[in-house]
């Protein structure tokens, strides 16, 4: 298995392209660096994407379990049902409505 070149072997590459042509094999080295590289900044990309996403979620469900249980305070409940954390962690329009009607 070929490894992918490393960051020293594609600067000793692009300094002798400076001084002259590369051969062949050396400019497909280059290239596949250059790929290589690209290829590992779009994956970081979509993984800072993903743990942001996946951050934003877990903020919005935890925000509507603190509306929940705020609205049940005021109303004087000493708990709430599962069944209304589970559809709100779900983000079920259901829980919004039937909180509204036992208000």
């Amino acid at each position: 298995m070929r490894r992918p070149p490393t960051v020293t072997q594609l600067l000793v590459l692009a300094d002798r392209a400076e001084r002259g042509p590369l051969t062949a094999a050396e400019a497909s080295r280059l290239r596949e660096g250059i790929t290589n590289l690209r290829e590992s900044r779009r994956s970081a990309v979509g993984r800072r994407s993903a743990a942001t996403r996946a951050r934003r979620q877990g903020a919005a469900q935890l925000a509507a379990v603190r509306a929940l249980v705020a609205s049940a305070r005021q109303r004087g409940a000493r708990s709430v049902p599962v069944w209304i954390l589970a559809a709100a962690l779900d983000g079920t329009p259901e829980v919004r409505q039937r909180e509204a009607n036992a208000a």
